[in-house]
């Protein structure tokens, strides 16, 4: 007997032109979908401005989930967007875009839900959305770490503009959705000012890639599964022009991957250190590989400074903006990963799952999201470094290479009792969150 899905929609107000695939929260979207169609009791449909929905669908289409079934994805057509543009223009904006406002009145007019998720707190245009609304909190970083955000600060700078807007987008909405603990008490409740009672705390379940891997069994590299993946990743290079990759040897050197973005709390600078002391002080062969674009020139990040001012560029590899398979496959190849953050809004860090999914270690630096992780699975402590150790993660790395298997059958058993909470759970959270506003009436 098929169950009577929950129709949820998920606010996403950034412009086309903006990065879609492999950005954080658009890839909790898609673990949500994956989890949702599991159960098959909700269906999410993505709002998104003209000229965007394409990349979405491209994107999502690569999920275990069915378009039409378990996702929706929905823009406006031209005559749609003017005719609810001129609409918003007439209303007292509250700090929204005319654009994202007309989005929301279009959603309202067009998108029948029984309730929102509203993917960032500074999305303004969500105070236009009529049904009930949880908004997602990832977090406030900059708030506790404001070293390399300099350029945001000030009267008007974007910090404390976001600050404001968050503020009144989470005062707003029936219901606040933070990933842990630690963002609850330190951003939502003494940044926010938001009540306790408002914030749904609903951990990410671990992310598993997996699925993405056919040929990868038990969770386990073999040779032969190695070879594989580095067929996928030399695919990849081909098709996207990286001639040093093209026919590189994944599959029969050591070599580590940090999956972020370079932004200033990534710390991707210690992890390009570390790896030039082990290849050049070291004389240990080991390449870098990162999904982070470099950024030469730019003062905010140490990370194209090292490799730059070193000449460390064929060491230090980029490959960003990977699709799922082969961002799978850059995991399942690698040696180790390194996850060098200072501070995450989660509980733990996505790298570190993604990694152990598909039998890969995976070392990662101690911070608030560290910490809450380790309070419950302390067996994770000897993989974790201080951040601001050079010389004691390069050892970490040493040891680790030197005993890859004990680290990976340590870390796969922790995973494994870690994965019993899962995205179908994570679904009903973000659903409930997002219902409140209905649920609270119902009562």
């Amino acid at each position: 007997m098929a169950v009577e899905r929950t129709e949820v929609g998920i606010w996403w107000e950034l412009p086309p032109g903006a990065r879609w695939a492999n950005e954080g929260v658009s890839r909790v979207v898609g673990f949500l979908i994956e989890g949702a169609a599991v159960r098959q009791n909700h269906r999410f449909h993505l709002v998104v401005q003209r000229g965007l929905a394409a990349e979405v669908r491209e994107d999502l289409r690569s999920l275990a989930a069915t378009e039409g079934v378990d996702w929706q994805v929905h823009e406006p057509d031209r005559a749609q967007e003017q005719r609810f543009l001129r609409e918003a223009r007439s209303k007292p904006l509250r700090d929204a875009a005319p654009e994202t406002a007309a989005l929301a009145l279009f959603a309202n007019a067009t998108v029948d839900v029984d309730g929102w998720v509203v993917t960032f707190p500074h999305f303004t245009g969500a105070n236009f959305l009529a049904a009930s609304k949880g908004v997602l909190m990832p977090d406030a970083i900059p708030y506790d770490f404001p070293l390399g955000w300099e350029d945001g600060w000030g009267k008007n700078g974007y910090w404390p503009t976001w600050r404001r807007q968050a503020r009144a987008v989470c005062a707003s909405a029936d219901a606040v959705i933070n990933f842990s603990d630690h963002v609850a008490i330190r951003h939502s409740m003494r940044l926010l000012d938001i009540p306790r009672d408002k914030i749904h705390v609903v951990p990410l379940a671990p992310p598993d890639l997996v699925g993405a891997l056919p040929f990868v069994r038990n969770r386990t590299q073999t040779p032969e599964s190695r070879a594989l993946a580095a067929a996928i990743l030399r695919d990849h290079a081909a098709a996207r022009g990286l001639d040093y990759l093209r026919n590189f040897p994944f599959d029969q050197c050591d070599f580590v991957v940090g999956a972020t973005q370079d932004r200033p709390t990534k710390n991707l600078g210690l992890s390009a250190e570390a790896v030039e002391r082990i290849v050049r002080r070291d004389r240990r062969s080991l390449k870098l590989f990162l999904t982070a674009q470099m950024h030469f020139g730019a003062k905010w990040t140490r990370l194209p400074h090292i490799v730059d001012g070193r000449l460390f560029h064929r060491d230090v590899q980029s490959l960003h903006n990977l699709p799922r398979t082969v961002h799978a496959a850059l995991f399942h190849a690698a040696s180790l990963t390194i996850h060098a953050s200072f501070y995450e809004g989660i509980i733990g860090c996505l790298p570190l799952f993604e990694s152990v999914s598909v039998g890969t270690p995976c070392l990662f630096a101690r911070g608030p999201h560290a910490e809450e992780l380790l309070q419950a699975e302390p067996g994770f402590r000897p993989y974790t470094f201080d951040p601001y150790d050079r010389q004691g993660l390069i050892k970490l790395i040493h040891h680790t290479l030197d005993h890859r298997a004990e680290a990976i059958a340590v870390q796969q058993e922790i995973c494994e009792r870690l994965r019993r909470w899962t995205w179908s759970d994570v679904a009903d959270g973000y659903v409930a969150a997002a219902m409140a506003g209905r649920q609270r009436l119902a009562a």
